[in-house]
């Protein structure tokens, strides 16, 4: 519309310019043949001023040739006011014809038909008055001379209109675009007046040009409106879209946690029975089945976990130093309990290994292989499931084309033999939430995000995978997943040397290690009762002394009761205290009351935060120094590890 806008003043400033050239000759055409007329006057006035006495003869010489060629005629009146002295002897009858005109007992005009007269008087003997009659058929070819204009001349008492002006007032046009102007003009003189009415209509070609340039600048801003339009409604889906999947993953996300929270107690309170031997063989059978039934819904809480940070975008590895063979041992001794209740064994098969160690994402790599072991024990009706692992360099699996950020790939093959997966299975590899319902041999369980969010996460870290399935033959999962080299130098020196010490000495120092290095009394803060209580319990049981808390206000009491002080100097000996500090607690978070507390001076513990994400999930979780960070359910195993390191603490 600006545009338009823009063109059609631009367009209409021009056509007024054309308009007004226009007028101007016209008024130039008009003021042209009047002053001829006027100059021919001055001439024939000058004629009788400079003769004393004029004849006829004379009078017909000067002035018929004279005024001849304006189409004019000049006559005398006498004192009767007759005609005497006649230009063009030949209009003696249409002179004849005339008609004085009085005006308050005065000659004001001599009327002739056919022309515009203009009455002077003269001092000459016996004619007073000159009268000077302009040809209305003259000033009619004048005016109709021009033909790109509505010209409307009134001169006297006449008017006069060229063709044009019947050509324009039919036009629609006319009354939308047309532009009208008026002169008005009065000749002192002779006391002769004349308008002139000028009207024009821009050309057909300007008409034309300008049509084409409004509708091309309408197409253009409705197209650009329209692309616009799109443009704006796909960025407000692609928001909506984008909102409705950051509401879904903070959902998955708040389920995750929610879920293995009460898992962690489940976890914790069979191991504790299973540990108290007090079960008969019944017993026992039951507890692994509630072991084994809670780690699959720990699989499931930690597949929306992977699939919510799958859908945000690619995936960062978080490598460490994984003794392969002792891995996969342990995989083989998680699904020990599931082979003697359900009567499936899971074979592990690993290929001869270049290297013992190596930098893997723990964590997504036992995730993956976990589910794909998993799905085979669920859907398959075979009684083993193979799982076969080697290590291939990186040029041998991408075929030459080198991936810089990683040294190779762990392959792992998953084959089992049940009755394969239907074309409806088959799409949950490519689109999350999808459950084969057809499926006799499926159990109807799963939210349907385990393929789709293993294949996601493949490829968001760089590696492949495919899957091979045959009805009634079974399935095979084969998926590359990254990892790097560790240097010959940092295996060696993490292995222990050989001690030179004797026995006794060797026992001292272990002793010294547990007292000094291993802190044994633990402030555990939870606002969750049950979690509380599961803690507690496993810590006892593995030895530290406990003191549980629910909220800050308990937590400060309880600091004060044990005269825990503040620190005056940042630098200090580590306490025996450890603080195991859930990630939510109510109105805040681990990590903020944690800040707090080393703020206030309490540096002298050590802190460790457990949460139902890994440490890259929590925001923020840099800024807090000197905290580790435990994933739900506990594992002692790897908290006993984290109490090995040094005990002094550095500077800030």
């Amino acid at each position: 519309m600006s545009i338009d806008v823009t063109l059609w003043e631009h367009a209409r400033n021009e056509i007024q310019s054309e308009h007004q050239r226009k007028v101007d000759a016209a008024l130039d055409s008009a003021r042209e043949m009047l002053i001829q007329h006027k100059i021919m006057i001055g001439a024939l006035k000058s004629f009788f001023n400079a003769s004393e006495e004029v004849s006829q003869t004379e009078f017909s010489i000067f002035s018929k040739d004279l005024l001849k060629i304006k189409l004019a005629i000049a006559f005398t009146l006498n004192e009767e006011l007759k005609p005497t002295l006649i230009s063009d002897p030949s209009f003696i009858n249409v002179i004849s014809a005339g008609v004085i005109e009085r005006k308050n007992q005065e000659i004001h005009d001599f009327r002739l038909d056919g022309f515009e007269t203009i009455l002077i008087p003269i001092d000459v003997p016996h004619m007073p008055y000159l009268v000077y009659a302009i040809s209305h058929e003259r000033v009619q070819k004048k005016i109709d001379s021009n033909t790109d204009m509505c010209e409307h001349f009134i001169l006297g008492g006449a008017e006069f209109e060229n063709k044009e002006c019947n050509l324009i007032d039919q036009s629609f046009l006319y009354d939308v675009i047309g532009i009208n102007t008026e002169y008005k003009v009065k000749i002192q003189e002779y006391g002769l007046n004349y308008t002139l009415v000028v009207g024009t209509l821009p050309s057909e070609q300007k008409l034309f040009e300008v049509s084409m340039l409004l509708l091309t600048a309408t197409i253009f801003g409705i197209s650009s409106s329209l692309l616009l339009f799109i443009f704006i409604q796909n960025r407000l889906n692609v928001t909506r879209e984008q909102t409705e999947t950051n509401s879904k993953i903070a959902l998955l996300s708040t389920l995750n946690h929610e879920i293995r929270t009460p898992i962690n107690a489940v976890l914790g309170y069979a191991e504790m029975l299973k540990a108290m031997s007090s079960c008969n063989a019944s017993g026992q059978e039951v507890l692994e089945k509630i072991i084994w039934s809670a780690n699959l819904l720990n699989s499931v809480a930690q597949n929306t976990l992977m699939y919510s940070k799958a859908a945000t975008g690619p995936l960062e590895l978080h490598y460490e130093n994984v003794d392969l063979n002792e891995f996969l041992k342990s995989i083989s001794d998680y699904y020990e309990a599931f082979g003697k209740t359900q009567g499936k064994n899971l074979i592990i098969k690993v290929d001869e290994l270049p290297w013992p160690t190596y930098a893997l994402d723990k964590t997504k790599f036992f995730q993956l292989i976990t589910n794909f072991i998993n799905n085979s024990f669920k859907y398959s009706s075979g009684d083993n499931v193979i799982v076969k692992v080697s290590v291939k360099n990186n040029a041998s699996v991408n075929k030459g084309l080198s991936c810089p950020k990683v040294d190779g790939f762990i392959r792992v093959a998953v084959r089992d033999f049940g009755k394969g997966m239907s074309s409806e299975s088959k799409l949950a590899l490519s689109r999350p939430f999808t459950i084969d319902s057809k499926s006799a041999t499926a159990l109807k369980s799963g939210i349907g995000i385990g393929l789709y969010t293993c294949k996601k996460v493949i490829e968001s870290v760089g590696g492949s995978i495919r899957i091979r399935s045959e009805l009634g033959k079974g399935t095979l999962v084969l998926f590359n997943f990254p990892y790097r080299e560790v240097s010959e130098e940092h295996i060696v020196n993490a292995m222990p040397e050989p001690s030179k010490m004797d026995f006794c000495e060797r026992i001292e120092k272990e002793v010294e290690s547990c007292v000094i290095g291993a802190p044994k009394k633990v402030i555990l803060v939870d606002d969750n009762v049950f979690n509380l209580e599961v803690c507690k319990s496993m810590l006892e049981i593995a030895g530290f002394t406990v003191f549980p808390v629910q909220t800050v206000e308990e937590l400060f009491s309880l600091l004060k009761k044990l005269d825990v002080k503040p620190l005056m100097t940042s630098k200090q000996k580590l306490t025996e205290f450890i603080v195991l500090m859930d990630y939510k607690l109510g109105n805040t978070n681990g990590l903020t009351l944690i800040k707090s507390l080393q703020t206030q001076g309490y540096r002298q513990m050590r802190y460790f935060i457990l949460s139902a994400n890994s440490k890259d999930e929590i925001p923020d979780s840099e800024s807090v120094k000197d905290v580790d960070f435990l994933e739900k359910p506990l594992d002692l195993a790897i908290l006993r590890e984290q109490l090995n390191l040094p005990t002094d603490i550095g500077n800030d």
